[in-house]
């Protein structure tokens, strides 16, 4: 098997998730937060960070997270830091309201992708879970 044929499988895959599973999570959990707040929050789970961090992380210019951290902040979930030593770095960290949110958007797609998957029989399930585990750890080593 050449990293060629793996690549084209990989290919065909993620739109296949995304149509399968991301569009109709991203459309229950839309009234909550966009997927891009959600995604900054996940990330300040891990740590503090800066906005030049935060908008390395999640692959966005730095112009454009500043109002999604504008939002975030007035909305409770996230908050800024100023630096003991040097007051021009800000670090943005999540809040308790952010967490919480946090659980309540996790609870609404494991809803959603279990609503999805009651439609596979056993065997099915028990097949997905174990290519899934696989794909986790292979995709782990590469990255």
């Amino acid at each position: 098997m050449s990293s060629t044929n793996t690549a084209e499988t990989i290919l065909k895959l993620l739109p296949l998730l995304n149509k399968k599973f991301i569009r109709s999570m991203n459309l229950e959990l839309r009234t909550i937060l966009t997927s891009m707040q959600i995604n900054v929050l996940v990330v300040l789970v891990e740590k503090k960070a800066t906005m030049t961090e935060l908008s390395n992380e999640i692959l966005i210019p730095k112009q454009q997270m500043t109002p999604l951290i504008d939002k975030l902040v007035s909305e409770g979930f996230v908050q800024r830091e100023y630096d003991a030593i040097d007051r021009r770095i800000i670090r943005i960290s999540i809040t308790p309201l952010g967490l919480d949110i946090l659980v309540k958007i996790k609870e609404k797609a494991l809803a959603v992708l279990e609503t999805k998957l009651k439609k596979l029989d056993q065997n099915d399930l028990l097949c997905l879970n174990k290519a899934l585990t696989d794909i986790c750890k292979i995709i782990n080593k590469i990255t």
